[in-house]
């Protein structure tokens, strides 16, 4: 049985894995070459719900979000290989 959700264009498996992937990878080169900046965007939407969060080791925090960013840049990437062979 098919979804019924699925008849429209924008909720296709290929379209949702696309954005998906677009965003992730989006974020991950963000993380990778400008970690300060992904570190203030978090706190930034951390604030907004009224949290404050604060690293305590900061080279350790950019260092990490560095290496964290390349994985989920890697990791998008591979979504769009896969989307590519599949559909």
């Amino acid at each position: 049985m098919q979804c019924p959700l699925s008849s429209c264009c924008c909720m296709s498996p290929k379209i949702i894995c696309s954005v998906l992937g677009g965003v992730g990878f989006v974020l991950g080169v963000l993380s990778a070459f400008a970690p300060e900046r992904s570190i203030s965007f978090y706190q930034w939407i951390m604030k907004n719900f009224n949290w404050s969060v604060t690293p305590i080791d900061l080279p350790r925090e950019i260092r990490n979000t560095r290496w964290l960013g390349l994985v989920l840049t890697v990791l998008s990437v591979a979504i769009f290989a896969v989307l590519v062979r599949r559909f």
